[in-house]
């Protein structure tokens, strides 16, 4: 049955707040687990006391939620309980357990919910986030995988803001004496989890802990692009070991520790015109041989933005070097500037691929890159097994053993870098090969103008920018940017006659996850309520983030525009499926290689019907993933070609980046 805690109007007891985490800097993830299992109790005695559910209650709510989610009435508004999704209820068999696949996403705490109701099973995913100004869980949403709906979506679509205002949160630390109905003031409930991280702390040892949200996606503007690529710098690329075994200690402090504090001394002090990248491996699942992940591209960054993903980094999984390399190659700045990798190691390949040959391929790629190896804490045989990375990369090996070794090696290989004379790419030839379309027109954003057949409407000149490596930088902030919206800020649209019969609209487009609604249009435009278009977009559930295509048709007046649409989730089979157990790493990954890579949008004319077309080429094995919609049929075709890149209507005010590499109209060839 349900486990009921003592509540009581009551100061937080000592043994609540070592539950919770005295520190401001850091949350391990038993404390979220915690505060869900405090959420989920104290929302079943405020019922079991008559005094409502404690979703209808925002001052009782507001130590658990985000300050946008405690609202009086939120239950009310949403006709029926989302914390049971019913509106009865008699709960047994509840279990409260951390994500087992990935315990942290982008930052986030993922926390799986279990429970029956009237036995019939239901279950959830809490996202927790930390907040200010004490860097301590709340929960931020609550997906149900049973139902398929999400608590922040629902809230938002009744007109609730979910920006929580400027001020502070309201948190278990901070929300003082009396707290009503929440918090439980004797013995904290024990975690059901099954840890699979780190131990937590006790006294002389290292916690497992989390601090500020590690994303690329969601940075503030300026920091990518960030300031671009600085053609006078070198290139530096930091591969941080992040397997189980950096939990081991040498002289009695955790090697993740020595690690951290060598790492954010130097990246505080590069020189300022380095560009500086971030990939770490084994830091989200524990048997995942797939779990490399770019925390930053190669770019320009301000001091010091890179410090918060390094202190974020908590050991967890294996070690699959030789797919970290893989994933380094497309990390590299497509440019001439010297490029170099430090590899951090503590253990050898656990996941079956070839460290050395990966590292040989990457030091023969047309972008030159030096593989540096750093072997921490291993013994002379593995030493000689990492040696091979170094020498076929073209770098250097540095066997450490302790800390001060440590530190010297990092040290002399941003030394060697910065030293290093910048080289340019050797020239390649491919054989030529027939093309399947004739390009008409063709637009390669390589700047410093673009096309004159270009209009820009309600342009935002400070959003757009054309890059060093040749793409249009694009932000979108806040919800003018829907393709739906006649205001829609930096809408591209080309003042050029379409060709007669077929023809392909063609975009290649990188985008990140940022506020988790960003979204690409590209369409065939008269007018917001007058268009067909190809959209790609981003959706957020409970277990990730979904990528969506769609062929949208809008056609009718103004105050009342009709809508066609062929939706498809791509993670619900073509690309990726069961996102929210095996499937998420293949999902994780795909979103990645948008991000860094881009993709091809096409809206695509084939007699009287109109498809969209997407294609993801993934790096690394060369799987080249593609989907094409149900088509739309259109007696007669007007319009003219437009980009749009924004959210879509549920994005909270926020900021997304895009960058655009190429825009053509193609004719199939006869």
């Amino acid at each position: 049955m349900f486990r009921t805690l003592r509540i009581a109007s009551c100061g937080l007891s000592m043994s609540l707040l070592a539950a919770f985490g005295a520190s401001a800097q850091a949350q391990d993830i038993n404390s979220a687990i915690a505060l869900v299992e405090q959420f989920i109790d104290a929302h079943r005695t405020s019922l079991d006391t008559r005094n409502g559910p404690l979703l209808n209650n925002a001052q009782a709510a507001a130590p658990y939620v985000v300050d946008g989610l405690a609202v009086d009435g939120l239950q009310g508004q949403l006709g029926f309980d989302p914390v049971y999704n019913a509106q009865d209820y008699e709960i047994s068999n509840i279990r409260v357990f951390a994500d087992t696949e990935t315990p942290f996403l982008r930052g986030a705490a993922q926390i799986r919910v279990t429970l029956e109701n009237f036995g019939q099973r239901q279950e959830f995913v809490y996202t927790l986030v930390p907040v200010s100004p004490d860097n301590v869980w709340q929960i931020s949403d609550i997906y149900s995988v049973s139902s398929n709906w999400s608590l922040a979506d629902m809230a938002y679509d009744l007109g609730i803001d979910l920006s929580g205002g400027t001020g502070p949160e309201t948190t278990l630390e901070n929300a003082g004496p009396p707290i009503p109905c929440a918090v439980a003031c004797g013995t904290p409930v024990q975690s059901q989890a099954q840890d699979s991280r780190a131990p937590i702390a006790s006294s002389g040892t290292e916690a497992n802990t989390v601090s500020e949200p590690v994303i690329v996606p969601g940075m503030e503007q300026g920091d990518l692009p960030g300031n671009g690529i600085n053609p006078e710098g070198r290139n530096l690329l930091i591969i941080f070991d992040a397997s189980g075994s950096m939990w081991g200690q040498i002289d009695g402090v955790a090697k993740i520790t020595t690690a951290r504090q060598a790492l954010s001394g130097i990246v505080g002090d590069l020189d300022p015109a380095m560009n500086v990248g971030l990939l770490a491996y084994g830091h989200r699942r524990k048997v995942d041989c797939t779990d490399t992940e770019l925390l930053y591209p190669v770019a320009n960054y301000d001091a010091g933005r890179l410090l918060p993903a390094i202190e974020g980094i908590s050991p967890l999984g294996k070690t699959p070097i030789a797919g970290a390399l893989e994933q380094a190659a497309a990390a590299m700045p497509k440019s001439g500037q010297s490029s170099s990798v430090l590899l951090i190691s503590d253990g050898l390949e656990t996941c079956g691929g070839d460290p050395c040959a990966a590292a040989a391929r990457l030091a023969e790629s047309r972008i030159k890159t030096r593989v540096h190896v750093v072997g921490f804490d291993l013994s002379e045989e593995e030493h000689a097994a990492l040696q091979c990375i170094a020498d076929n990369g073209n770098g250097t090996y540095y066997p450490a053993n302790n800390a001060q070794s440590f530190v010297a090696a990092v040290n002399d290989v941003v030394r060697q870098v910065e030293e290093t004379a910048p080289t340019a790419p050797e020239a390649t030839s491919e054989p030529a090969s027939e093309p399947a379309t004739a390009i008409v027109f063709e637009e390669t954003f390589d700047g410093p103008t673009l096309d004159a057949a270009w209009r820009i409407d309600n342009p935002v000149e400070e959003l757009t920018a054309f890059t060093p490596e040749g793409a249009m930088f694009v932000a979108a902030i806040g919800k003018a940017p829907y393709f739906k919206n006649s205001d829609a800020t930096n809408r591209f649209v080309l003042e050029r006659p379409l060709p007669e019969g077929d023809f392909d609209l063609v975009v290649d487009v990188r985008m990140n996850v940022q506020t988790r609604h960003e979204g690409v249009m590209l369409s065939l435009f008269n007018a917001a309520h007058q268009q067909i278009g190809a959209h790609m977009w981003l959706e957020p559930l409970g277990c990730g983030n979904y990528l969506n295509l769609s062929l949208v048709r809008l056609s009718g007046s103004e105050d009342d525009p009709q809508t066609t649409s062929f939706d498809t989730s791509l993670f619900s089979g073509p690309w990726a499926d069961e996102v929210c157990y095996d499937g998420r790493a293949r999902a994780d990954a795909i979103l990645e290689a948008l991000a860094r890579d881009g993709a091809k949008l096409r809206l695509k004319r084939r007699d009287r019907e109109i498809t969209a077309s997407l294609e993801l080429q993934m790096p690394g094995n060369g799987e080249t993933l593609s989907y094409t919609t149900e088509p739309i049929t259109m007696l007669r075709l007007s319009g003219a070609p437009s980009l749009l890149a924004g959210h879509w209507h549920k994005a909270q005010p926020g900021e997304s980046h895009f960058e655009f590499d190429r825009f053509a109209i193609e004719v199939p060839r006869q």
